[in-house]
């Protein structure tokens, strides 16, 4: 019998893995949610992972007991890392910059903020924001460590499973927004992402992300703190008030979105619902369909074929 593909995207939060997996057949289907304790700390550790790390090992037992202990066989897999150990900057650049030079202007913009670094232990990607006018524009730069990109790709290896995609937890839940909702893409939406000690912002326009910023602090701290100082921001630099507020990660309480949405006045204050336009199978756990906000890096990578 035929078997429809299937990918799994895995991404961390708070000493946890999410897994989530999705089968691309005629329709579009999420057939997995779970969730499990890892030793793994790609925050704190991941400058020193590499494929020969020992830690590899351990990491691939505990890939391979979750997916075992929930019959999972997924044909591909893809890793949203979080931002804490990874370049991420929005840089000035010349949309038509392209190749070699390109890449030349990424190892400089790098070696600015590294200057004692090597660029090769980088693997350096951007994507270039077009600009109204067809001017001057901007452009994402991310550096991934490169013995951290080797060391998930050798996990997947040993899993026996096609590597497709690394990329940064804020980034992969881009695809779960556009999925979920449609209805308000082709307005300005803020999306964070709430982890202990830090919170992601991004600014969502016409469905593409068009703005980053990662704010620190003290894992005690009241994380809301951080979606004040980017709303400021955003109208420090003249942009109006976004038509929505949308919140993944953890600790996402009612009575965190009641506050915000009492104090900004943008009533589409929500915790992303990561599978309200996704077919969800029913074997799907309803309480983690419930919690669907501590998914949306995995359902967004489990979402891309490519």
């Amino acid at each position: 019998m035929f078997r429809k593909p299937r990918t799994l995207g895995v991404s961390f939060l708070q000493g946890r893995i999410q897994m989530a997996e999705v089968e691309h057949g005629r329709t579009v289907q999420l057939t997995a949610l779970l969730e499990g304790e890892t030793t793994t700390d790609f925050t704190q550790a991941a400058a020193q992972l590499a494929p020969d790390h020992p830690q590899l090992d351990v990491f691939v037992s505990e890939l391979r007991g979750l997916l075992k202990n929930h019959r999972l066989m997924p044909d591909q897999i893809s890793f949203a890392l979080p931002a804490n150990p990874l370049f991420i900057n929005l840089i000035p650049v010349d949309p038509t910059l392209a190749g070699p030079s390109l890449k030349a202007h990424l190892t400089w913009e790098l070696q600015q903020y590294y200057p004692e670094g090597d660029p090769k232990d980088f693997i350096l990607g951007s994507d270039i924001i077009p600009s109204s006018d067809g001017g001057s524009g901007q452009a994402f730069m991310v550096g991934l460590p490169r013995g951290l990109v080797a060391f998930v790709q050798k996990a997947a290896a040993a899993l026996k499973m096609k590597m497709l995609i690394v990329d940064v937890d804020q980034f992969s839940v881009e695809k779960t927004v556009i999925l979920n909702y449609p209805e308000i893409l082709e307005h300005a939406i803020v999306l964070f992402g709430m982890r202990s000690g830090g919170v992601e912002a991004s600014l969502i326009h016409e469905g593409r992300m068009t703005d980053y910023r990662l704010y620190t602090m003290d894992p005690s701290a009241d994380p809301t703190w951080a979606v004040y100082a980017y709303l400021h921001y955003l109208q420090d630099r003249g942009i109006p008030d976004p038509a929505a507020l949308i919140l993944h990660g953890v600790d996402i309480q009612k009575d965190m979105i009641a506050t915000l949405r009492a104090e900004t006045g943008i009533k589409q204050t929500v915790a992303l619902n990561a599978v309200r336009k996704l077919p969800v199978a029913k074997s799907v756990p309803a309480l983690l369909v419930k919690e669907s906000h501590r998914f949306g890096a995995a359902i967004g990578l489990a979402l891309r074929t490519q």
